[in-house]
């Protein structure tokens, strides 16, 4: 039997042992388990993204509302002034959803990068978040993702806890030429089997010793199941209640992690979908809610653990709407906010007010680069030179 096959026979006892719920990217020989952090204290910054797909609103997220022709352009879907949370600065405000939001910029934890995008940007979801994810240009096809160049760049070889996605897809954001990150559908049913895995002893596995085999790969040769299974030990009962969202539920298991001192640098995940073609009030104002809610909670969680220094929130989405509406929704558009919360960050506004003077094909104009977020998160948080991931735009200054 070849390796190949070998590995391949590996993958499906993997997936049919835990029911689908773990993408394991490789068949890797066992490493050693470095030492947990003592406590809460930790000597590395974290990185968590929450990708908002399908292209949320910003004009509806960070409204200006002192602007006549926001409400000109938005007749049937723009936010009355009167329920627009006021707690920024110049004009600008927080849809009323998004409560916990506005209580993280009062207390300066939260920077909002305005109208954020690319050149020449593409309307289509499926191209724009490939863009977006892999860093490249308009016209550029890359195999890789900025954060999988990233994690080549300054993970040890085999070590496939460089990043944790809570999907049910990889993300391509963390696709490099070695395998750094893991997927997992349903953490709270992978920790279920990670502690029946150790504590059961009379079961089917024992019946079947391929079964056992890949039980033992799993918890010993299988590098990082027993680095989460300390942490999750670790921080066992040290998590505040978080909402019965299923974006706070990955959120807190997050940050039973980092509290556990899993040495993971990147967490991904994503909220969605934000394609609001039509009803756009209902659902924007549902997707906003549990957004607002569950990032705020695991906000309160890092600032109760004293993490929320080393802990940096990157939220984004793949283009915003059209500033005219449709009746009912907005089409697929161009720039919008970015935001990003903790990790010393500026708290502060960055860019200009939307310009309904100077659209471009209906769409807002970008005046920042997402790329030169990416680069001032590489440099600034995660220590590394952004060429190493493969961005060469010039590193926004300001945010942190």
């Amino acid at each position: 039997m070849t390796m190949t096959t070998t590995r391949r026979n590996f993958l499906k006892l993997v997936g049919s042992t835990t029911g689908g719920l773990l993408m394991v990217p490789k068949f890797l020989p066992a490493m050693p388990t470095p030492g947990l952090y003592r406590g809460f204290a930790t000597d590395r910054n974290v990185l968590v993204v929450i990708q908002l797909n399908g292209g949320n609103d910003g004009l509806n997220t960070f409204i200006p509302y002192e602007s006549p022709q926001y409400y000109d352009f938005r007749k049937a879907i723009a936010i009355p002034k009167e329920q627009v949370l006021k707690t920024a600065a110049d004009g600008m405000g927080w849809h009323p959803a998004l409560s916990g939001f506005a209580d993280m910029q009062q207390a300066g934890h939260l920077a909002v990068i305005q109208n954020v995008g690319y050149p020449n940007p593409n309307r289509s979801h499926f191209r724009s978040i490939e863009i977006w994810q892999t860093a490249s240009s308009e016209s550029e096809y890359l195999s890789t993702g900025w954060l999988g160049r990233y994690l080549d760049a300054t993970c040890a070889p085999g070590n496939a806890l460089g990043a944790l996605n809570l999907d049910t897809i990889d993300n391509p954001s963390l696709m490099g030429h070695d395998s750094h990150a893991l997927t997992m559908q349903d953490p709270q049913r992978f920790e279920r089997l990670l502690k029946g895995m150790n504590e059961t002893k009379d079961d089917p596995f024992d019946e079947n010793p391929n079964l056992d085999f890949v039980r033992k790969l799993m918890l010993g040769s299988f590098e990082g199941s027993e680095q989460i299974a300390g942490a999750l030990k670790k921080s066992l009962g040290t998590s505040p209640t978080y909402p019965r969202y299923k974006l706070a539920q990955n959120l807190s298991w997050m940050a039973r992690l980092i509290k556990g001192g899993l040495p993971t640098p990147v967490y991904y995940t994503g909220l969605g979908s934000f394609d609001t073609h039509s009803n756009q009030l209902g659902k924007q104002k549902a997707l906003l809610t549990e957004l607002s809610a569950s990032v705020k909670a695991f906000y309160d969680d890092m600032v109760a653990a004293n993490l929320l220094d080393r802990v940096t929130i990157l939220i984004f989405s793949e283009f915003g709407r059209r500033v005219r509406d449709n009746s009912s929704g907005t089409d697929h558009g161009a720039a919008a906010p970015l935001f990003v919360i903790g990790g010393r960050n500026s708290g502060k506004i960055i860019g200009s007010n939307p310009d309904f003077d100077t659209l471009v094909q209906g769409d807002l104009k970008h005046q920042y680069d997402f790329r030169s977020v990416y680069a001032a998160v590489l440099e600034q948080k995660l220590g590394v030179d952004p060429v190493q991931a493969g961005i060469r735009q010039e590193v926004l200054r300001g945010i942190f």
